[in-house]
């Protein structure tokens, strides 16, 4: 969001969990992003009637994460107490709810004014920009966090036959200490620590990676996932195989710029990814072929703050 700012007509500020507003709320809209607390969320209720509008943005179905099995119990428990505490709350306060995904939209329609707001970061180089890898092998790669425990665990049982049939690739994904147990065994997997943010950004300007994949386990909180992922596998030059369906469809092209597979076959993930693991050609065909979605979906608010922003979709 603050890329998009950024290209903003009119002067931004921000402002984060547990500080003060920056300036003066009159007059001002203000986009909340994902969370609040007591204190910011207290002087948007105080500023209420002198504000401009309020855009509450949900990129997650947070309300879903309470009773998903699937989440680790402490970010249930965490979900769970943000959205006794502030949904309501929030509700009152915001003129028009942004949502990541198509399901988000479905789901919250009754809440009124609901648009949809697609991925738009900084511009990175492109796979077909970037230098080769060097590596003698083949790197795959799945870096979801603690959000994605299942897709981690689903993604097990494909990669035990990929790694046995291609002696010459890796996989590398991200987890804490139980992944690496659950990933114990395995020949040539790397579990990786998570990252925040800056880190991870930094770690994909500077390495290159050959075939991520965007796994889409059918829990609550997945299927309101949006395609971020897309790019997430991109910016580490990569080519993707992605779940079939939404949202990956709205921006993957099965055979031009990924592959899309059931989201429930493991055989149908393992072969792929083998064929793509032996067919190098197919490799270069696809991740040259990677480039920016056509079109982002942007709220008409947000349009009128950031009017550029509706173009950074251009290919």
């Amino acid at each position: 969001m603050r890329e998009r700012l950024r290209r903003s007509t009119l002067p931004v500020h921000f402002w984060g969990l547990g500080e003060r507003p920056p300036v003066p709320l009159d007059d001002a809209f203000v986009i909340i992003v994902r969370y609040v607390d007591a204190a910011s969320l207290g002087a948007l209720e105080k500023a209420k009637s002198s504000l401009a509008g309020v855009a509450y943005l949900l990129d997650d179905d947070l309300a879903a994460a309470i009773g998903d099995r699937y989440l680790p119990l402490h970010y249930r428990l965490y979900m769970m107490h943000f959205w006794a505490r502030y949904a309501r709350r929030i509700g009152v306060l915001a003129s028009e709810l942004w949502v990541s995904s198509d399901v988000l939209a479905r789901r919250y329609a009754a809440a009124g004014n609901v648009h949809r707001i697609d991925p738009a970061p900084e511009r990175f180089a492109l796979p077909n920009a970037r230098l080769p890898n060097e590596k003698a092998g083949v790197s795959v790669f799945y870096h979801g966090q603690k959000t994605h425990r299942a897709d981690r665990q689903w993604l097990r049982d494909v990669m035990a036959p990929v790694l046995d049939e291609c002696s010459s690739c890796s996989f590398e994904i991200v987890g804490d200490s139980q992944a690496g147990r659950y990933y114990a065994g395995l020949r040539r997997v790397t579990v990786l620590p998570p990252m925040q943010w800056p880190e991870y950004r930094r770690r994909s300007q500077t390495t290159r990676l050959d075939i991520g994949l965007a796994p889409l386990v059918s829990t609550p909180f997945n299927t309101a996932r949006s395609w971020i992922k897309y790019l997430d596998i991109a910016r580490f030059g990569a080519v993707g195989i992605f779940a079939a369906g939404e949202p990956y469809e709205s921006v993957v092209q099965d055979g031009y710029n990924g592959l899309l597979r059931p989201p429930d076959s493991k055989l149908a993930w393992s072969e792929a990814l083998i064929d793509l693991l032996r067919d190098s050609t197919l490799r270069r065909r696809l991740t040259a072929a990677i480039g920016w979605p056509t079109e982002i979906k942007t709220p008409p608010m947000l349009r009128r703050l950031a009017p550029d922003d509706a173009k950074e979709g251009t290919a």
